[in-house]
């Protein structure tokens, strides 16, 4: 063996050693910041349903406050659906500004570990691909001083904490709202009575339709607007939901009525064709008639 074959030889043998040892771990540091980042986003996870939960909680009681979760129950007593709508809402919006906030925020371990570590973990994990003597050792150096690093020490647990108490205690307000019953079926019913004055309103500005032109019957009687009774139906009597509501019975003393003695007047007859000429002329035909009638069914 020659001087030249002796030292290629060598140099493949530290070839060799440098892809054993790159195989066998000297860039297992990988593995620990990755249990790290593993417990980063499931601390993450928790702290995104917690937010969810406390604004979901939050708006539904600003719903109670307001007296929309009673009024939907009240309305919509036979949908569930519909009945449960504040609470869905809050679900939905609890969600998505949580789901909001956490995109918002960039998920990064990295500023978690010190500034100096954090400076060569981010360039040990930038370059993990290399194969150098200077990454082998930058490498074992992470290995050690990230397998010493417990979860527990970079993730602030008191915000976890700190939002339970916070769900806990919208959860009491919530409780307490409820059991307040801020507004009351009284309040309700003085809704739906306005409601159905507006109602009213609007049925007074829509045209009516004329009867009298299709029934030949005179529009108004002595100057003034009459009604006439054309047909008796059975009408259904319908309930809408609180109809009555809020109102309480109270026992009332008997009051006494004076009444002041008249004399009786006298009465006098006259005759029918005194009286129908008396009318007025647009409106004497059609009476007089009446009484023809009224004369023969007798």
């Amino acid at each position: 063996m020659t001087r030249g074959e002796g030292r290629l030889n060598f140099q493949k043998l530290l070839i060799r050693i440098i892809r054993l040892n790159y195989v066998n771990g000297h860039y297992e540091f990988l593995r620990p910041l990755a249990r790290l980042m593993r417990e980063y986003r499931r601390f993450e996870r928790t702290v995104w349903a917690l937010n969810a939960i406390i604004i979901a909680i939050a708006i539904y009681a600003l719903m109670q406050y307001l007296g929309l979760t009673t009024l939907m129950k009240f309305y919509y007593q036979d949908s569930f659906i519909l009945s449960a709508l504040p609470a869905i809402v809050s679900i939905i919006s609890g969600v998505a500004l949580a789901t909001f906030f956490k995109r918002r925020k960039k998920a990064d371990v990295f500023p978690l570990l010190g500034s100096e570590l954090s400076e060569k973990a981010k360039t040990a994990f930038d370059n993990k691909d290399l194969d150098s003597l200077p990454m082998q050792s930058l490498a074992e150096e992470l290995k050690l001083s990230l397998a010493g690093i417990k979860p527990s020490q970079i993730l602030d647990r008191r915000q976890l904490s700190g939002r339970v108490m916070t769900a806990i205690l919208l959860s009491a307000v919530v409780a307490l709202l409820a059991q307040g019953n801020l507004v009351e079926t009284a309040d309700l019913q003085s809704i739906i009575e306005l409601k159905d004055r507006a109602a009213g309103i609007f049925q007074e500005d829509k045209p009516q339709p004329d009867i009298s032109q299709n029934m030949n019957l005179s529009e108004n009687l002595f100057g003034n607007p009459s009604l006439a009774v054309l047909n008796e139906n059975k009408l259904p009597l319908v309930l809408s939901p609180g109809t009555g509501a809020g109102s309480i019975p109270t026992n009332t003393k008997p009051v006494e009525r004076v009444f002041q003695q008249s004399q009786a007047g006298e009465a006098a007859a006259v005759p029918s064709e005194l009286y129908i000429e008396s009318l007025p002329p647009e409106n004497r035909e059609i009476i007089k008639n009446y009484f023809t009638l009224l004369s023969q069914s007798d």
